[in-house]
């Protein structure tokens, strides 16, 4: 651990210093990332033996999950099966449910070792899969948290959604993306399990053996999804928070109580006509993301917790970014990488990527590689970080500890840090005060000596000529007529400020104001939302010079008097890569005419991935508790590339909530 503080001057400095609290046992200016946390072994097996049992419930017409047909249009059933994972034991148990994504719901096997190739949907719509294929068992994909949590005391269910829901679409815009309907499904699995707990009818469970009666607590309670399960279960907790108290939900779910929600690389559609979409406001939150996601590739799912920073509900909300992670893989029996096998940006991909292609095995599926189905590192993340999150906050005996995990105050885990690069961005919305939002604070663009300051959108919006460069370069090259660029109207855009500029002659300093002068007296930490993100539109792609380099920025804290505090260095705290280069991806390309070799290109805004430094006050050895701005000093001979959203004062608090 760095001390920045030596001899007489540091005891000087400590004695003069605001702030100072201790910390840990330590003084807290001895100390700039707390490192408690780097031996927590997150994969460690529980007391608890288990046992489990796959269940079924006959396929039926349920209106509270899918609605009425169009007319003409078939019916459409659902069923309740999947596996319930159960520690041995009195209980009751915490509860935990688990849903899957879109995929698949037939898969052809290619023999021992090889990947499954999920490349119909046949059982969907008819509960059948075409002769020499097997139904894709999904829900098993997780299998290697749930006998982990269950270990540890949790009744883990994962949901099987395959028939009705799986790889189709709504009827309408409505619910196009099914999202409703698989939050309804994660609540009449709950209800059915409320059944059986009340009865102890197990006729429904292969296990025979099994014991279910009263061994389920339903006041703590945990969700997970994954892709558009993970907006899924998302629903399931507004569907229940919102129901009225006659609904069938609040009538057969009494004292349900969601204590936290979980999501893996999620969808962000929401339903209706001008899409209604929804938070996990009242409850904790955290999202994983794969920097090489190439399935949803847009992140969208960092923007519930945009929408959230408003709140001050006081659960932590987090998003937790795997570099290196694609999407497919967080599930064992999605077993083709999305990713073509390549990643963009500073960031290399998570799974074996040098083995054979399977060629004329594969047609449907040129991901498919010999030998390769899944990716180890993805795994133990995921199954790490759901421990971490679901030990936080679900159960009579939680460890609020465990929420370092997604704090980047705290060192990670060294079996988590050596596995790949990751990105924290954390908030507790409660005892902490917006102090800064310079994105929004700072609309006009300017230049300050080499650097420029502009927001995120006019950052956008003079970057599209740039890519409208690129594709007319591509056109021309291609043999097409034109293809015009386009951002669709609602891509979403945190009010972030970009700090843009060359490689400097000299060292530079610029000041990022708050909104007023601030008393620090009382508080922990100052929490910078920061990002890094550098892109290139030279075409051929072969001409674009890789940016491997990490912002190496000075902070310091202004005085009211305009003096400054000592600086400390931004990567002994947080490192800002390049990790992820391109701030648009093509959502659609349409002809502008009938045979016309003119396409109109259609593109969606990436969101940065942010990074939360938690800078100790007591780390600046401030010598007032006045403060009016952050300052930053650039290095010479390095080029200037930094977003910077919200700054926070955030107080020292108990975790649990």
């Amino acid at each position: 651990m760095k001390s920045k503080l030596h001899g007489l001057s540091s005891l000087l400095l400590a004695a003069a210093c605001f702030n100072c609290q201790p910390h840990n046992g330590q003084n807290s200016e001895q100390k700039i990332v707390d490192k408690s946390h780097l031996d927590r072994d997150l994969l460690a097996a529980g007391p608890f033996a288990t046992e489990e049992s796959l269940y079924t419930v006959a396929p039926s017409i349920d209106r509270d999950v899918l609605p009425a047909p169009p007319l003409g249009q078939p019916e459409v059933k659902t069923d309740i099966r999947g596996k319930l994972y159960l520690p041995k034991g009195d209980g009751p148990f915490p509860v935990l449910v688990f849903l899957h994504g879109n995929h698949g719901t037939c898969g052809r096997v290619t023999g021992a070792g090889n990947p499954r190739l999920d490349t119909t949907v046949d059982y969907t719509l008819s509960g059948r899969c075409p002769a020499g294929m097997v139904e894709s068992p999904s829900y098993l994909g997780y299998e290697y948290s749930a006998k982990h949590l269950a270990s540890w005391g949790y009744a883990v269910i994962s949901v099987n959604a395959n028939l009705g829901i799986t790889g189709r679409d709504g009827y309408n815009s409505s619910d196009g993306g099914l999202v409703y309907a698989r939050g309804a499904l994660v609540l009449k699995h709950l209800i059915k399990l409320r059944q059986w707990s009340s009865s102890g009818d197990n006729l429904a469970l292969t296990n025979k053996d099994l014991n279910v009666k009263n061994k389920f607590d339903f006041t703590e309670v945990g969700v997970m999804g994954h892709s558009r399960g993970g907006e899924g279960v998302r629903y399931a907790y507004n569907i229940y928070e919102k129901a009225a108290a006659s609904s069938v939900w609040k009538r057969e779910l009494p004292n349900l109580k969601i204590k936290g929600v979980f999501e893996i690389a999620p969808v962000d559609f929401g339903t209706g006509m001008q899409p209604l979409k929804v938070e996990a406001v009242g409850t904790a939150w955290t999202v994983l993301l794969g920097g090489c996601d190439r399935d949803v590739s847009n992140f969208m799912g960092a923007n519930p917790y945009a929408r959230m920073l408003a709140g001050d509900d006081g659960y932590a909300k987090a998003i937790f970014a795997v570099w290196g992670a694609n999407h497919n893989f967080f599930n064992t029996e999605w077993q083709v990488s999305d990713a073509p096998h390549t990643c963009i940006g500073n960031q290399k991909p998570l799974w074996n990527t040098k083995a054979e292609p399977m060629g004329s095995i594969a047609v449907d599926e040129p991901n498919a590689l010999e030998g390769v189905t899944g990716s180890v590192a993805q795994q133990k993340f995921a199954k790490a970080l759901m421990f971490a999150f679901f030990k936080s906050n679900v159960g009579k005996q939680v460890d609020p500890t465990l929420l370092h995990t997604f704090d980047s105050q705290y060192a990670l885990p060294r079996a988590l840090d050596q596995l790949a690069p990751t990105s924290r961005e954390y908030l507790r919305l409660k005892d902490n005060v917006l102090v800064a939002k310079p994105g929004k604070n700072n609309p006009i663009k300017h230049t300050e000596g080499a650097i420029t300051w502009q927001t995120l959108d006019d950052k956008l919006r003079s970057d599209l000529p740039k890519l409208q460069e690129y594709w007319t370069a591509y056109a021309r090259d291609k043999g097409y007529s034109r293809l015009d660029v386009t951002l669709l109207p609602d891509s979403f855009a945190r009010p972030a400020l970009v700090l843009e500029g060359p490689r400097l002659n000299a060292e530079q300093t610029l000041d990022i104001p708050f909104t007023k002068v601030t008393d620090t007296e009382g508080y922990w930490t100052v929490d910078a939302t920061l990002a890094r993100r550098t892109g290139c539109y030279a075409y051929p792609e072969t001409s674009c010079v890789p940016d491997f380099s990490v912002s190496e920025v000075d902070v310091a804290l202004v005085y009211a008097d305009g003096s400054s505090s000592n600086f400390v260095h931004l990567t002994d705290y947080i490192k800002l890569e390049n990790y992820h280069s391109s701030y648009f991806e093509m959502a659609y390309a349409e002809p502008v005419a009938n045979g016309s070799e003119s396409y109109r290109l259609g593109f969606s805004y990436v969101p940065l991935l942010f990074s939360t430094a938690r800078f100790e006050l007591t780390d600046f050895a401030l010598q007032s508790s006045n403060i009016k701005g952050l300052r930053l000093k650039f290095p010479a001979g390095k080029p200037v590339a930094l977003a910077v959203d919200e700054i926070r004062l955030v107080k020292r608090a108990d975790v649990a909530h």
